[in-house]
Formats: C-alpha cells, sequence, structure tokens
C-alpha cells in the first residue's frame, strides 16, 4: 500500500492563544494567518493536497448573536477561569469586519470551496478535556453544539482535533457519538503523551523541541491506522514549527527533519501526518511560505517515486470504513 501526507491545521484565530496570549501581543500574528491562509490554499492546489482544517466552532459565527446562540448552556466550569472563552464574548465586535481576530466565517467558506479540503472540528470554544473543572456533560454539550453550527453552515462534521492534543478514551468516545469519527492522536514515546497543560515541563519542552530538529525520539511515521470501537485514530507525526530568523539553523534542520520522514514514510508505505496552526505562519509569511512551498516540493517527488498519497483525515476514515 502507498504511503499518505495527512496535513492537518488547527483553526483557531485568536481562541486558541486567548487564555496566555493577548490581542497586543499576538494579534498581528494571528492576522497574518488570516492572510496566509489563502497562500496556503494556493498552494495546496498547485501541489494536490488534500487537507483537514479543524476550526473552533465559534468561527463559524456570522455574528456574536450566533455566537451565543450556539453556545452551550453546559459549560466547564475550570479551576482557572481565564480558560473558559465565554467571558470573552461580550468584549468582542459584532462580526468578521469589526473582529477579525475572532470570526473566521468568510475564511472557512473559501476553505470549503477549495477542492480536497475538509472542514474538522476543533470543538466549539476551544476547551481542554484534561484541565480541572471539565466535566463530561460539558464536553458532549460542547461537541453538540459545534456539530450544530457547523450543520448551519453547511457542514457535517467527522473528524475532530482536540485543543492543546488533550484527550483520553473517554473524550473520544464522546466524539464519536458526536459523529466525530477520526481523530488526531499524538506521535509515539512517552514525550508525546496527551497531558494536562501543568504537566507540560520545561525538560518536555526541551525534549519535544530538539527532536523536531534531530532524530532523538526516532522516526514519527505510522503504519496505516485501523478503526477500532467505530473510531480512527490518525496519530501526528510532526508540528511544523514556523520559519525563525532568531534560529535560522534550527529551521533548516528542521525541515530536513520532516524531509527524511515523510521519505521514510514514502518508502514504507506508512502515514506522516504533518501539523501546525494558520497563525504559526502569520509572522514572518514568505519565509513560512517558501518553508511549506520546499516541503510540498519534496512531496511531489514521493508521489512521483514511490506514489506517496495526499490525504485529508477523512479520506483516512472513509477507507477504513467509518465516515
Amino acid at each position: 500500500m502507498a504511503g499518505r501526507l495527512i496535513i492537518s491545521l488547527d483553526f483557531e484565530l485568536m481562541w486558541g492563544v486567548r487564555d496566555h496570549r493577548s490581542a497586543e501581543d499576538y494579534g498581528d500574528a494571528v492576522l497574518g494567518g488570516r492572510q496566509a491562509i489563502p497562500r496556503m490554499l494556493a498552494l495546496f492546489e498547485r501541489f494536490g493536497i488534500r487537507a483537514t482544517w479543524a476550526a473552533v466552532g465559534l468561527l463559524f459565527a456570522r455574528n456574536r448573536d450566533e455566537m451565543w446562540l450556539y453556545s452551550p448552556s453546559t459549560r466547564p466550569e475550570y479551576a482557572h477561569e481565564t480558560l473558559s472563552p465565554y467571558p470573552d464574548l461580550n468584549q468582542i465586535g459584532q462580526d468578521e469586519s469589526e473582529a477579525p481576530l475572532y470570526f473566521g466565517r468568510s475564511l472557512l467558506d473559501r476553505i470549503a470551496q477549495t477542492d480536497g479540503q475538509e472542514i474538522a472540528s476543533h470543538t466549539y470554544g476551544h476547551i481542554y478535556a484534561l484541565e480541572p473543572g471539565m466535566t463530561q456533560a460539558a464536553w458532549h454539550a460542547d461537541l453538540m453544539a459545534a456539530q450544530a453550527i457547523a450543520n448551519q453552515a453547511g457542514h457535517r462534521l467527522t473528524s475532530i482535533v482536540f485543543p492543546r492534543n488533550q484527550f483520553s478514551e473517554t473524550h473520544v468516545r464522546a466524539a464519536r457519538d458526536c459523529g466525530m469519527t477520526a481523530w488526531r492522536g499524538v506521535p509515539t514515546g512517552q514525550v508525546y503523551r496527551s497531558r494536562a497543560e501543568h504537566e507540560l515541563s520545561l525538560p518536555i519542552r526541551a525534549a519535544r523541541f530538539l527532536d523536531g530538529a534531530l532524530p532523538l525520539l526516532g522516526t514519527q511515521a505510522a503504519p496505516p491506522v485501523q478503526a477500532r470501537n467505530g473510531s480512527l485514530d490518525v496519530p501526528a507525526s510532526r508540528f511544523l514549527r514556523p520559519w525563525s530568523a532568531r534560529w535560522p539553523l534550527y529551521s533548516l534542520l528542521h525541515q530536513k527533519r520532516i524531509i527524511t520522514e515523510m521519505t521514510h514514510a514514502a518508502q514504507s508505505g506508512k502515514h506522516y501526518h504533518l501539523w501546525w496552526h494558520p497563525h504559526n505562519m502569520g509572522r514572518n509569511i514568505e519565509q513560512n511560505c517558501a518553508q511549506l512551498t520546499t516541503l510540498l516540493e519534496s512531496f511531489q517527488k514521493l508521489r512521483d517515486l514511490y506514489g506517496f498519497q495526499s490525504a485529508s483525515m477523512a479520506d483516512i476514515a472513509k477507507q477504513e470504513g467509518v465516515f
């Protein structure tokens, strides 16, 4: 069987960073991410890339009233209140023209109109499965809200990416029950296991960072996945880190690391799952687009040499009969 390149993007705008960044210090990256999305879509069309865009449900809303209309009545009661998005809803503008950091319907429509692009879930309110205060009732209500607002926009969500990669078997089952049968798991190895934010120690973060450039923890390419209990883990392989003017050597090594892993996947018939956030490309857009172009050129060569294919998470789920 031919290997596959799977690409997923966590489409969040400010909702994904609002608990630890402000519009003043990071808004430029989020707005830059909006500018980068059409560039990414053009590259995906050029290279025949099928990708999964996991969107925060709030981004589907056309105005603030619609955000509230679809918001679940049962919500997480986090120990750290800053994790909840709902206190912020009345502090933002009325719609996308007033608050482009928080509304994304026009971008979602553009993504959906591009061939081969899947719209998936990143939960309704970018909620965190493993943080203290999350309950199963709140989790289920959030996913139902995400499905409802996406349905209103003409989409049926069949794949999910868990915010901050936090999940357990219970959360996976709840997603399946809400119609989301494909999910992005984590790379192999203890360093990459799903954990709450307070468990992400400096040594773990450092190990992940270094492994992105040097082969410290092995090659992250997975054998073709099989469905289990009606759901399908499409595990992540590598986070595509943004190009860095401060660490250009790291960026070069990171790029080479990804190409080496992709090559291994193509040669051995495995899956390679690359992911990032649009806002990661929101600064140094030219350099980040150049980096992505280099990676996709490598994919094209591997496709010609080994039959390496591009697939979305939904494509993989269809092949396994869980779509």
